[in-house]
């Protein structure tokens, strides 16, 4: 017996792999760690001077240390340039910078680095009998201690003379993150001229401070929109970030508010050099996440906002959870800064992520816009400018679009952000048929009534209905056949 039906999968907007940061959440406590540094060698011995008020001043040391720690990434050769200022009482005040490479020693001494580099800064006191006591402070950069924050005392036991490779170095510290950036306002636009701005598009643009704010001005006769690229206008500012693991960096921009002719504001972050771009738009009853691929914009998500376009805060963070970046957008109440008027989140990972169609878009907004597919890639985690946005949907006649912004602001905020459970949303259909007692029955799927026919090899299930079978068939194109066999 064969049952031959016609299924034709409906198309809905999916945000597929929902993720929700929330920031500012508590962070895990910092790692502690002992260490043990002999002097290896000293391939710059230092220069003593004495200047005009007599004090005896060391400059130019470097010595190279090895450096076995209880935490592998703290094990390696750390190379010390060290400074010195001799005090009355015999004393020196010592101070200078660091950097240790993380690796391993073989039996005869010889170094290989292996996971990246931390670069530190020192000070502390030599007392007259060549003990020392300095504190050390130092980022991680690269490998598995990128983004990472040490802090150690170093202490030393009596020695024969500033540098003595008998005595060790006895170091104590913790290894944790990067402490959160307080912010800093990159633009307040009361400043004129403006300085590393640069009006980008299409079309006419223009950059027009007025009153302390910036307004992005964008005209386009003659062109109708049928791509996001064909009617925008960026303000173009030079500004070089880079993502470190667990790490989230987060840019804000007062949205004052947009001219009539004006159907969407956007806040984005890119790499003029690698030709890529994420972009938070916020139009005016509907919020996106887009992504440059190709000179083509790819919408990762897409979803109605029912929120005003004036006195907004813009808030879009990349986070980086290797080997996905989190992208999330908020809008701000600019009254009541801790009042989240919408939020919206998405996964870039390096395979091809799901994106909106044309008519998925069409059906939210009734814009009819030719939308770019993701392709396989590494997400963007490092770029050298931002991009504040004006654009229309355009028929070719309407006057000049404008959107002001004020106080463009960036941050860093340590560790991967707090991530809800994922909340996975895939297009599907489900099949369901009678349950027949004694007879099994498989499911068969085919391109075309003709065939060729293959079994579906996903689980059958009882259904919600007693008596009823069913298998949940995930989206895989436009149309598809299927038919039940009785199995033997």
């Amino acid at each position: 017996m064969q049952n031959l039906k016609q299924v034709t999968l409906a198309r809905t907007v999916a945000a597929a792999a929902l993720f929700l940061p929330v920031f500012g959440t508590a962070l895990a406590a910092d790692t502690p760690y002992t260490s043990t540094g002999w002097v290896t060698g000293v391939p710059v011995l230092p220069i003593a001077c004495t200047n005009a008020d007599n004090q005896v001043l060391l400059r130019a040391n470097a010595h190279t240390v090895r450096v076995t720690s209880s935490d592998p990434r703290l094990t390696g050769r750390r190379t010390v340039f060290a400074n010195g200022a001799y005090q009355p009482d015999g004393s020196a005040l010592i101070y200078g910078t660091a950097y240790q490479e993380v690796g391993a020693f073989d039996p005869a001494n010889n170094f290989t680095p292996t996971a990246g580099l931390w670069e530190i800064s020192y000070r502390g006191v030599m007392q007259t009998n060549f003990s020392l006591q300095l504190t050390f402070d130092g980022c991680g950069i690269g490998g598995s201690i990128d983004g990472l924050r040490i802090q150690e005392t170093m202490t030393r036991a009596v020695a024969s003379g500033p540098i003595d490779p008998a005595i060790p170095y006895l170091y104590t510290g913790t290894i944790g993150l990067q402490p959160d950036d307080p912010g800093v306002v990159l633009d307040n636009f009361d400043t004129l001229p403006l300085q590393g701005w640069t009006a980008v598009g299409p079309g006419q643009e223009a950059l027009l401070p007025a009153g302390g704010q910036l307004i992005v001005r964008g005209y386009w006769p003659g062109v109708a929109t049928t791509r996001i690229e064909d009617t925008y206008a960026w303000g173009q500012l030079n500004k070089t970030w880079s993502l470190a693991q667990q790490q989230t960096i987060e840019w804000r921009v007062d949205l004052v508010g947009m001219n009539e002719q004006a159907d969407m504001a956007g806040l984005a972050n890119g790499n003029t050099t690698a030709n890529t771009c994420y972009l938070f738009y916020k139009w005016r009853d509907f919020v996106g996440i887009g992504k440059w691929v190709g000179n083509r914009v790819a919408l990762l998500a897409f979803e109605s906002a029912a929120v005003k376009n004036t006195n907004v805060v813009l808030v879009f963070a990349l986070t980086r959870a290797d080997p996905n970046v989190v992208l999330t957008g908020r809008l701000l109440d600019k009254d009541n800064p801790d009042t989240v008027l919408h939020k919206i989140s998405v996964v870039d990972s390096p395979a091809a992520d799901s994106t909106l169609t044309t008519e998925q878009v069409a059906a939210l907004s009734g814009m009819w816009l030719t939308i770019g597919p993701d392709l396989n890639g590494v997400p963007y985690k490092s770029g050298n400018v931002l991009y504040l946005q004006s654009w229309q949907y355009n028929d070719g006649t309407r006057p000049a679009a404008e959107v002001a912004y004020d106080n463009l602001e960036q941050r860093v905020l340590v560790g991967t952000a707090e991530i809800e459970p994922v909340i996975g949303i895939e297009q599907a259909v489900r099949l369901t048929w009678m349950a027949t007692y004694g007879v099994t029955y498989a499911v068969e799927c085919a391109p075309t009534p003709q065939g060729p026919w293959s079994l579906l090899s996903l689980p059958i299930a009882d259904g919600e209905i007693p008596g009823m079978k069913q298998v949940a068939v995930p989206h895989k194109q436009a149309m598809q056949f299927y038919r039940l066999v009785q199995a033997p």
